[in-house]
């Protein structure tokens, strides 16, 4: 997972698949993101 943090949002990719398209979310659901995914 690659990572760029701005000041409004935080976009991420799957560095490991590059053919899937990134996306970016605000900061408050950078943090949903992360529980979700820490808890598969």
């Amino acid at each position: 997972m690659e990572v760029a943090i701005i000041e409004q949002a935080v976009h991420m990719r799957d560095s490991k698949d590059v053919n899937r398209p990134a996306f970016a979310v605000g900061r408050e659901g950078r943090g949903r993101f992360v529980r979700f995914a820490s808890e598969r």
